[in-house]
């Protein structure tokens, strides 16, 4: 089984940076497919200036023609600060003995000491 990619942020616009990020990851890794995930607050961070539903419309105009780039709403869907270890249990749940492979930009690495369940 191959694994799935995880990338999250908050799209606040899509552009072609998360876009190139996501495809080469999956090229590289051999990933069955990544999955971008918009949050819907962040908690280290102001919150994003596009409201959640322009954003999410955004991003799946983005990936429409971009196999294996998909769209997964399940932070926005909470409404509420969102926490990479709630989604990666969620995603764990959906997909039992897959292998999951959460990508990270610099930015959100060198902070990932202040995430929660880190």
């Amino acid at each position: 089984m191959k694994p799935v990619g995880i990338l999250g942020g908050t799209f606040d616009p899509v552009h072609h940076g998360h876009l190139r990020l996501a495809i080469e990851m999956a090229e590289a890794l051999d990933l069955a497919e990544v999955r971008l995930v918009p949050l819907y607050l962040p908690p280290h961070r102001e919150p994003p200036t596009a409201p959640a539903a322009l954003r999410l419309c955004m991003l799946n105009a983005a990936v429409a023609d971009t196999p294996p780039l998909t769209v997964d709403d399940r932070e926005l869907r909470r409404a509420r600060v969102s926490y990479t270890v709630e989604t990666l249990a969620g995603l764990r749940g959906d997909l039992p003995g897959r292998p999951l492979c959460l990508i990270l930009g610099m930015d959100a690495f060198a902070g990932l000491e202040g995430w929660q369940g880190w």
